[in-house]
C-alpha cells in the first residue's frame, strides 16, 4: 500500500462526483465522505471512502443497484456491502453501504470526526497506517492491521451516539 500527502481538494471533488452518481440511483440514501481523505491535511491512500446509509432491509438491494450502475461489488455481509470504483484492481473510491444510523454508520462517522478534532488520535492512527501500508499490499490485511487502533481510539472517547 502507498500513502500519499493530503490532496483534500482533489478528494473532495472525487467524493462529490461519486456521491452524485450514487444519489442518481439511490435518491433516498444518506451519503457521507468518511475515512482519512475526509480529514483535512491527513496522509492517506489515494482512495476516497464513501458511506451510504439505507434502511436495514435495503443494504443488499442498494449494493445490487450500485453494481448494476457500474460500481464493482466486492463483498457483502450482514448489514454491510462494499463496492469500488472503477473496480477493485484500480480503486479510486470505496463505497460502504450500511444501515443508516446503525452501528457501522455511527462508528465510521465517529471515527472520522475524532480524527478531525483530535491531533493525538491522528498521530496515533497515522503511525499504525504507515506501518500497515509498509507491511502489506493486500487490502484486507491493511484494514485488519488498523482495526485494533480504531477500536481503541473509539473506546477511549466513549459510546458512539447517533450521528447524522
Amino acid at each position: 500500500m502507498q500513502l500519499v500527502s493530503a490532496r483534500n481538494e482533489e478528494w473532495a471533488a472525487r467524493y462529490t462526483a461519486i456521491a452524485a452518481r450514487i444519489a442518481d440511483v439511490l435518491p433516498d440514501a444518506e451519503i457521507r465522505h468518511i475515512g482519512s481523505t475526509a480529514v483535512a491535511g491527513f496522509e492517506s491512500k489515494d482512495v476516497v471512502d464513501v458511506l451510504v446509509g439505507v434502511h436495514a432491509a435495503a443494504v443488499s438491494e442498494a449494493a445490487n443497484v450500485l453494481s448494476a450502475s457500474g460500481f464493482d461489488l466486492e463483498g457483502e455481509r450482514s448489514e454491510h456491502a462494499w463496492l469500488s470504483s472503477p473496480d477493485r484492481q484500480d480503486r479510486s473510491a470505496i463505497i460502504h453501504v450500511v444501515v443508516f444510523l446503525g452501528e457501522q454508520w455511527r462508528r465510521r462517522l465517529a471515527f472520522r470526526d475524532l480524527l478531525r478534532r483530535d491531533p493525538a488520535a491522528r498521530r496515533r492512527y497515522l503511525a499504525v497506517k504507515r506501518a500497515a501500508a509498509a507491511a502489506t499490499n493486500n487490502w484486507g490485511d491493511y484494514t485488519a492491521r488498523k482495526a485494533s487502533v480504531v477500536s481503541e481510539l473509539l473506546n477511549e472517547v466513549g459510546p458512539v451516539n447517533e450521528r447524522r
